[in-house]
């Protein structure tokens, strides 16, 4: 389990709104079209997630997480999915950035079915993003890969979105993903050594690069007022190719709830 409290500040707002948009996005978009009232966008918060123990996992928990999304101007941003970062080029309704995030690793005692795997240290990320808006519609892709800890090589995050209004209180994005990981990633995460074999009982699996998961989510936001909001969202991830038949892996099916509330200054 996560006991540093940065990493813990940072961890549940990342599998919140991981792949579904920043939680300010609605609120910015909305500004584009009305004009921006400040530029700053700052939303602090507390929010409960229910997700499995790790990824592949069988079991499910339930946590509570601070909530903090900050951006300036639309160009200088800290939240947990991007990182701390900004858009360095920009032309029409496209935006390329660079960030430094965090990939939080895998403890064995987060879960009895990862005994005798060991740890997989986490560490800081550099991340190139990317984004697209075409009306409604948000293509996003992120590279992420890890500088610092132990060699998890990259992923590459892939996103669409189409945001959805009712009225001006409430907002719906459904969102498709996809995830690929490199042959790094795969074997630190997916693969069992002889060694770890041994230790757990798993046969040795040698898992290789490829789509890691495929799957869809639904962020939807109720704007209580002008400064309070109410955050929900829903998600499913199936996981695809060596990712899916590794022995770590215990149910291909991943399924995320959450429910937060935030203010907005």
């Amino acid at each position: 389990m996560c006991r540093n409290p940065l990493v813990a500040l940072l961890a549940g707002p990342m599998l919140f709104i991981v792949a579904a948009g920043s939680a300010a996005e609605p609120y910015q978009k909305q500004e584009q079209r009305h004009g921006p009232a400040s530029d700053w966008s700052v939303q602090l918060g507390a929010l409960v997630l229910y997700k499995p123990e790790y990824e592949g996992a069988e079991d499910d928990e339930i946590r509570g997480f601070p909530l903090v999304d900050i951006t300036w101007r639309e160009r200088y941003f800290f939240n947990p999915r991007k990182g701390l970062g900004a858009y360095l080029w920009g032309r029409d309704a496209m935006k390329v950035g660079l960030s430094i995030g965090y990939a939080f690793g895998r403890d064995e005692d987060d879960s009895s079915d990862l005994d005798g795997l060991g740890d997989i240290d986490g560490g800081l990320t550099g991340n190139i993003l990317f984004k697209q808006d075409i009306d409604d519609f948000t293509l996003d892709a992120r590279f992420e890969q890890q500088i610092t800890g132990e060699d998890t090589g990259f992923q590459i995050h892939l996103g669409l979105g189409y945001m959805v209004r009712y009225g001006k209180k409430i907002f719906f994005k459904p969102s498709l993903k996809a995830s690929y990981a490199s042959a790094d990633y795969a074997e630190k995460y997916f693969s069992i050594s002889p060694g770890q074999s041994f230790r757990s009982g798993l046969r040795v699996y040698d898992a290789s690069a490829g789509f890691k998961s495929a799957g869809f989510n639904i962020l939807s936001i109720y704007s209580i007022n002008r400064h309070w909001g109410v955050q929900a969202l829903a998600a499913y991830d199936r996981l695809l190719g060596d990712t899916a038949d590794s022995p770590v892996v215990r149910d291909r099916n991943q399924y995320r709830a959450g429910l937060g509330v935030s203010y907005r200054f």
